[in-house]
């Protein structure tokens, strides 16, 4: 059976590798494809637009028509431009007509414009055949209609054995704001469709990279649970294999120390064990705080404790400096020296040098402050976006370098949270790092 477990372990780590492999590929795919659907819409739009400025210009070919026909069943109107375009033919300073004579022809345009719907602001200049123009407001624009006289002055090309020339060229300066308006609606509600789509994509992707680091942060954990739980498990096989001997049998002094030893590491598997069903609990929120007025500096004190001999053992100290004058807080003691012991003891296992660790506390109006200082291997910032996330451990170049689950600092923020505080980190990669807990008063 446990070789049956084992295979279907390694089965599960291939697959999630080559899982990770195809995110990447489905995620530029993905990409490729919304692009490809943003160009196609953006074309869309374009390509409307041009339709409808062809529509425009239909409209406007078809006020030609109309122009011409009026100027020619005006007869006054007729006849003043026909005199204007015999007098002024190829002179140096071009057409000019009258401004009452401007204002009639104006009108007539704008009525044709009306009729044929172009609600469009104009202007426009009347042009002989040498192009000379007569006086008007606008110059540079460009042309956007031309409206031909020749067939107007038809009468008097019969009279006189001559062709004359002329045109009224109609500019429209606004005519692009005027498509783009009259598609407004679309334009908005494509914005809008490409947004959130662009939005939900990022989202997904966002999505999915954190489901991926979630699922290297699982496999971590089960490597370094593997690991964690190994070593004990071999020792007590070992020891309980000695304990069968009969030579061992016969020395009672033997006996003691291997069912120590068994005792020793089936107390290290509870521990781990319990570790992990204790942040499985305070998860599920299926954990009560037993709050009873609780001496903060006793507690430091109890943790420092705990973990005084293993830093001492590498040559290091933990110092206290528990400044704060009003110490007692509403607490759980069991889990706030949980949070204390488990900062105390990063800051042992993260230090690669001798240890030298500060545990301090400071007086708050509404509150009390523990602070841990250590002089370990320190954290970049991106490291500390993630530190209290649950399965996640600061990389030291090795998985197995620092044993843990990486549970302890999730755990920390929970209890801390639970407790209405807060903890904050300062820290800088090869320069230690200091946690600093809020505990209110009452909590």
């Amino acid at each position: 059976m446990a070789q049956v477990g084992l295979y279907a372990f390694f089965v599960i780590l291939n697959m999630m590798k080559k899982k990770r492999s195809k995110i990447f590929v489905i995620i530029g795919i993905s990409a490729l494809s919304l692009l490809g659907l943003i160009a196609i819409q953006i074309n869309w739009i374009f390509h409307t637009a041009e339709l409808r400025e062809q529509q425009l210009m239909h409209r406007l070919a078809a006020s030609s028509g109309h122009i011409q026909h009026k100027i020619w069943r005006d007869t006054t109107l007729n006849a003043l431009l026909t005199e204007q375009v015999k007098e002024n033919d190829g002179r140096r300073l071009g057409i000019k007509i009258k401004p009452s004579e401007h204002s009639h022809l104006d009108s007539l345009i704008s009525s044709v414009f009306e009729y044929q719907h172009v609600k469009l602001p104009y202007t426009f200049k009347l042009v002989d055949k040498k192009n000379k123009y007569f006086g008007s407001t606008c110059h540079d624009e460009t042309i956007s209609h031309r409206v031909c006289l020749e067939r107007v002055l038809e009468r008097e090309k019969k009279k006189e054995n001559r062709t004359l020339k002329a045109e009224i060229r109609i500019f429209l300066p606004d005519m692009g704001s005027y498509i783009w308006s009259h598609m407004g609606w679309m334009v908005i509600v494509s914005v809008i469709m490409i947004a959130l789509t662009s939005g939900g994509f990022i989202l997904t992707v966002r999505t999915v990279l954190r489901q991926k680091k979630m699922s290297e942060m699982t496999t971590d954990f089960i490597n370094n649970m593997t690991h964690e739980l190994k070593t004990p498990i071999a020792t007590v096989s070992l020891a309980s294999n000695m304990l069968r001997r009969d030579k061992i049998l016969d020395n009672r002094e033997k006996i003691v120390h291997y069912s120590g030893v068994i005792h020793e590491e089936n107390k290290k598997l509870q521990d781990q064990v319990e570790q992990v069903l204790r942040i499985a609990k305070v998860e599920k929120g299926e954990f009560t705080l037993n709050k009873v007025q609780a001496d903060i500096h006793q507690v430091v004190l109890d943790a420092i404790a705990t973990i005084d001999l293993q830093v001492r053992e590498k040559g290091g100290r933990v110092k206290h400096h528990l400044h704060a004058m009003r110490h007692t807080v509403m607490a759980d003691v069991v889990h706030i020296t949980n949070v204390i012991s488990n900062l105390l003891d990063n800051a042992n296992k993260y230090t690669q040098d001798v240890p030298d660790i500060l545990v301090e506390t400071i007086d708050q109006d509404n509150g009390v402050i523990i602070s841990v200082t250590d002089n370990g291997i320190g954290m970049t910032k991106e490291m500390q976006k993630h530190i209290f996330d649950k399965f996640y451990r600061v990389s030291t170049g090795n998985i197995h370098d620092v044993k843990g689950f990486g549970l302890g600092l999730a755990y920390v923020k929970m209890m801390v949270d639970a407790h209405k505080g807060n903890i904050e980190l300062k820290s800088e990669l090869g320069k230690g790092s200091c946690f600093k807990v809020f505990l209110p008063y009452t909590a």
